[in-house]
């Protein structure tokens, strides 16, 4: 998490320094005087550093979302790595929350990845993945299986097939469950909304 040393003439300055560089709150940071004034000098050396749970920060986000519509959920937590699942069951609700073509997921995703990853340096930015009454996780699966069936399909007939109407996560998806087959490879094409996958024959040394 984010923590720095600033040289100051008092505390409150370098807590004030590091909530505007760090953009968050001064109660969501702690001080640690690492050199004190001493004869001669007036200034002192203070490190300051996240002193909250940013996945906690993201998984309460979540939490009053569901509370501002009066309804009750269950939100698991799970860390491995650099990378953060949150699963959400809201009943009757998950429907809301994943929201056509999975968009209101999507940007759940974007929002909550947002708020956890303002607590880290961008070199120690972590993977942050919100699923919702496991439909993320049916999805992958069926996204995978598509891209054997068609990889099958590209190597055996050497006919290249293309798929549009796929978001950037689901092409990473295709891309990489196929990225380390022999005898075919993917690429993308085009811009935005437009994108197209291709899976495509590799050629023949």
């Amino acid at each position: 998490m984010k923590t720095k040393v600033y040289e100051v003439k008092e505390v409150e300055e370098a807590l004030q320094l590091a909530s505007t560089e760090f953009g968050i709150s001064e109660d969501e940071l702690i001080e640690k005087i690492i050199r004190d004034k001493a004869d001669g000098v007036d200034t002192m050396e203070v490190e300051i550093t996240v002193c909250i749970d940013p996945i906690e920060k993201g998984k309460r986000y979540i939490q009053q979302i569901l509370a501002d519509n009066g309804v009750e959920g269950i939100i698991e937590k799970r860390v491995r790595d650099n990378v953060v699942e949150l699963g959400v069951d809201a009943g009757d609700f998950n429907g809301v929350l994943i929201g056509k073509n999975s968009r209101h997921l999507g940007a759940l995703q974007v929002l909550v990845s947002s708020i956890i990853n303002k607590y880290y340096f961008e070199d120690e930015q972590i993977v942050v993945k919100v699923d919702v009454g496991g439909y993320r996780r049916r999805h992958e699966s069926n996204l995978e299986r598509m891209a054997v069936e068609y990889g099958k399909q590209v190597a055996k007939t050497k006919q290249v097939i293309a798929l549009d109407n796929l978001n950037a996560y689901e092409r990473k998806i295709i891309h990489d469950k196929l990225s380390t087959w022999k005898d075919v490879y993917t690429h993308s094409e085009g811009e935005g909304t437009e994108r197209i996958l291709y899976i495509e024959p590799k050629k023949e040394k």
